[in-house]
């Protein structure tokens, strides 16, 4: 039985590339200590590095092993410190100095100090997380860890003969010296020790190769998709996905270590494009459309929610649009009901200072209206070619002259985009990679997603939504379960619940089989 879970923190729970903790990272880390396990960090920072670590992560963490096993912290107190002997770190700072080897060390009290050119220490990317620091030869403090950067293979040989018996752990340009024994299985055996458990009632993850040692000796080892392969043949279990996309929470939750959330959906939303719709094919994917059916059978309501207009709505298939019990367009703004519409409208002052900015600027926009055409507001090529590889058609070309307006879409970006953003404060502003999109007050999919389900007398809880792009955030966060697309934007992916394989990979069966929505077919 697992009482406890140790990880590694740079890149299997704080990602590197998002320069955040995965949203699924947290709910782990929620669910194991709801469950009573103990949760630990064994991680080669230094106490200077973990102040960039974020407290949404570390107020989760019970137990923190620092300096590859050296330090042991619970609670802000300190226990045992395991130091280098002092005539071994005098033979290795000479020959650092000797050979103009670059280093830093921590010292007993947690305090972090470095010497020679910095440019290589930067380069080894730990620069990055620490918070403070002093340039400082080294004296003669007691000291826990003593990193060197950038040897040559006759200078690592020498660094070794000092202390045979000391540990040393070698990744991109630096090399960690540690106290003999001192190690992650090391700091492994020091959490057992902190709460009375045994290694096999463990669970461990890491990514890198000084975490190799953590992972054989607990008693399930995880490493992370990305991991080194010594890594990963040392693991019990490789995660299926990316940190990023909830890979160590999918992890725990295979190994029955944690259990996922019971859902009882009573109504679905779907994006259309790159979600339902796949633009590889110009087609909804037959498995798809036989979800769908399945999801119906049972007596799900289905819902399309998109940000496409009706007119371009042209090339989505007309067994799509009748098997929804609801179509919600232009973001929340058109809402066709089975024996209604709801429309809702960006105020006409508004509008005619929003399109006096754009004209003045030249930015190219589409307006769309409650008849459900909507035009471009000049010939752009860029434009109308990206229309006709989308949506199979092309708005007609035509001034504003007054009419009521639902949606815009525009096509700008960096500063000129946030300049609109300011013009348009008022209403709802959504960003699209090259463009952006203005829907009246009120109006997103997400609003409206809630709108349509109290329609039918349901909750969050009874809502499953699946979207890819960055206008399906609010959607996604407001569901009961948000499941993101494996194909979707970075920003989108974070903020679901659950991240499903890509269009092109079945997404939308993986993840309805997964949560018992549907059965296998």
């Amino acid at each position: 039985m697992i009482k406890g879970a140790l990880f590694d923190i740079d890149n299997t729970l704080f990602s590197h590339r998002l320069k955040r903790v995965p949203r699924a990272t947290i709910r782990a880390l929620n669910k194991l200590r709801a469950k009573g396990i103990k949760t630990g960090i064994c991680t080669s920072r230094a106490i200077a590095e973990m102040n960039t670590i974020p407290s949404s992560l570390m107020d989760l963490i019970d137990c923190k092993i620092i300096g590859t096993g050296a330090v042991t912290m619970v609670d802000g107190k300190y226990f045992k410190s395991y130091t280098l002997d002092p005539a071994h770190v005098e033979k290795y700072i000479n020959f650092f100095h000797k050979n103009n080897i670059s280093y830093h060390y921590t010292d007993i009290n947690g305090d972090f100090f470095y010497w020679g050119d910095l440019e290589k220490v930067r380069s080894g990317e730990r620069m990055s997380r620490v918070s403070g620091g002093m340039i400082k030869k080294y004296e003669d403090e007691e000291i826990t860890n003593l990193f060197y950067y950038e040897a040559d293979p006759k200078e690592e040989e020498y660094i070794a003969s000092v202390n045979p018996d000391a540990i040393i752990s070698r990744w991109g340009n630096c090399g960690n010296i540690c106290a003999s024994l001192v190690d992650k299985s090391f700091g492994l055996l020091k959490f057992c020790q902190m709460y009375s458990l045994t290694p096999d009632e463990v669970v461990a993850a890491g990514d890198g190769i000084n975490d190799d040692v953590m992972l054989e000796m607990a008693g399930i080892g995880i490493a992370t998709d990305d991991a080194t392969e010594n890594t990963k043949a040392k693991a019990d279990y490789v995660c299926k996905k990316s940190i990023d996309d909830g890979g160590l929470y999918d992890a725990l939750v295979d190994l029955k270590v944690i259990e996922e959330d019971e859902y009882d959906p009573k109504i679905f939303f779907f994006d259309n494009d790159s979600t339902l719709f796949d633009h590889e094919i110009h087609a909804v994917r037959a498995k798809s459309m036989e979800c769908l059916k399945k999801l119906k059978e049972k007596g799900y309501k289905l819902c399309l929610n998109t940000s496409r207009s009706l007119e371009e709505c042209a090339n989505i298939p007309k067994e799509l649009l009748d098997i929804m019990d609801v179509t919600i367009l232009l973001n929340g703004a058109y809402i066709i009901y089975k024996d209604h519409l709801e429309i809702s409208y960006i105020p006409e002052d508004e509008v005619h200072r929003i399109f006096s900015f754009m004209d003045r600027n030249d930015i190219t926009y589409r307006y769309a209206m409650d008849s459900g055409k909507g035009y471009l507001n000049k010939e752009d090529k860029k434009a109308q070619a990206l229309f006709e590889k989308l949506y199979d058609m092309i708005p007609q070309t035509k001034h504003y002259e007054g009419e009521k307006v639902v949606q815009i879409l525009y096509y700008a970006t960096g500063e000129l985009r946030d300049q609109v953003i300011d013009v348009a404060i008022e209403e709802e502003n959504c960003l699209l990679r090259n463009a952006g999109e203005i829907s009246p007050a009120g109006c997103s999919k997400g609003q409206a997603m809630i709108k349509v389900a109290r329609h039918f007398g349901y909750e969050k809880k009874d809502i499953v939504a699946f979207g890819d792009s960055g206008n399906d955030i609010d959607m996604l966060e407001r569901s009961g379960l948000g499941i993101a697309m494996g194909n979707g934007s970075s920003d989108c992916r974070q903020s679901a619940d659950y991240v499903t394989d890509a269009i092109g990979d079945e997404g939308i069966y993986t993840a309805l089989l997964r949560f018992g929505f549907i059965e296998e077919f």
